[in-house]
């Protein structure tokens, strides 16, 4: 992201057009446009306004629409994937504040009442949402793998998944407008699978609530199925 001026792979680039109001993204992108080049001081600017874009994301956060508490989620994950990469200094050292903003917005997406609509029957917006709460929600969890991240007990998953539900159709999420979606759906035959990754390293498929998982591919085949079809890129990968 800082190298190629790309967005990550959990952030689809209709996200970040003139039709949504995607503000805590758009500054977020901005700030990290910030560290990307030579300027001194860039890093201590950087953090400066992280930190002031989080005391703003808690405050407002009841005036958030469902598209900002989703950018905002966006946002915060990039700057903590930054900090983790950049590791404690003087000026990034408001980790409790950063986790707290973290928590507050998940709270807010989860009890605004937004209907869940991942229907491929649907409007491509809806499922552009909720697949990007998926995908957001993966990385999260990921992060929490890696180091200690207590927001991410927010998710209650069960005890045999590691990670659930995993990304959808890669075909569905590169669709680059609505009517590229709808035709790719149609491919699909209007139907989505729900994948999760099991404790014991195998990929399964999920149903009836995640309360029944069919095994589907060996631990060894995983990593090539995971990356061709989910995600691409690790969580530190998309920063370089």
């Amino acid at each position: 992201m800082l190298r190629h001026n790309s967005l990550p792979p959990f952030i689809h680039p209709y996200l970040v057009s003139a039709e949504l109001d995607m503000e805590p993204l758009d500054n977020c992108i901005n700030l990290v446009h910030m560290i990307s080049g030579e300027m001194k001081g860039g890093r201590k600017l950087f953090w400066r306004n992280v930190r002031m874009e989080c005391e703003r994301l808690c405050a407002e956060r009841l005036k958030l629409t469902k598209w900002e508490l989703l950018a905002a989620m966006q946002a915060l994950s990039i700057y903590i994937i930054i900090r983790l990469d950049e590791g404690e200094t003087d000026y990034n050292s408001f980790d409790s504040l950063l986790f707290a903003t973290v928590i507050v917005i998940a709270q807010r997406l989860m009890d605004s009442g937004i209907p869940c609509n991942y229907s491929l029957h649907g409007t491509w917006q809806d499922w552009l949402f909720e697949e990007s709460r998926r995908r957001l929600s993966v990385v999260y969890r990921v992060v929490n793998m890696l180091f200690y991240f207590e927001p991410a007990a927010m998710c209650n998953l069960p005890a045999d998944l590691i990670l659930a539900p995993l990304p959808g159709n890669k075909q569905l999420w590169e669709a680059s407008n609505e009517l590229v979606w709808k035709l790719e759906s149609e491919i699909q035959g209007g139907v989505q699978t729900k994948f999760g990754l099991a404790g014991s390293g195998e990929l399964v498929r999920l149903a009836g609530g995640y309360l029944y998982v069919v095994k589907l591919l060996a631990a060894q085949s995983l990593a090539k199925k995971v990356s061709a079809d989910c995600f691409g890129k690790t969580a530190f990968a998309i920063l370089q």
